[in-house]
């Protein structure tokens, strides 16, 4: 399989996946949703470990890896701003509890990230 044909080959899992999870969601199956997101993964490794050309290199790795960086730390210190906001209005307190929990979860598993691979760096 080529890169034209595993694009082709994602998508179409993609929406056969949006498909059933869309189906479980509306019938309130939950059941297969799970089963149709495990599926729907499986069938997308099983399709990558087919391709024969390369699909990523060093340079989308990098790409990759400044891209997520800018994302946590942009939408990190925005939802801890948006929750700081509304603690101190007294506004939507759950929201406001909610958003700031999460800007901790989010520093505390950037940490562990973190840590990990720079042990695994060293190795």
């Amino acid at each position: 399989m080529n890169r034209k044909e595993y694009a082709l080959y994602t998508a179409a899992v993609a929406a056969v996946m949006g498909a059933i999870i869309g189906y479980s969601a509306a019938t309130g199956n939950v059941l297969l949703l799970f089963l149709g997101f495990a599926a729907g993964i499986v069938m997308l490794y099983l399709g990558r470990r087919r391709v024969t050309e390369v699909i990523e290199d060093e340079r989308i790795y990098r790409i990759s890896e400044k891209a997520s960086r800018n994302t946590i730390q942009v939408f990190g210190i925005a939802i801890a701003l948006f929750g700081a906001t509304l603690i101190a209005l007294r506004a939507s307190m759950q929201i406001a509890l909610t958003l700031a929990y999460s800007a901790i979860a989010l520093v505390l598993l950037y940490m562990v990230f973190y840590a990990y691979y720079s042990r695994r760096a060293l190795d």
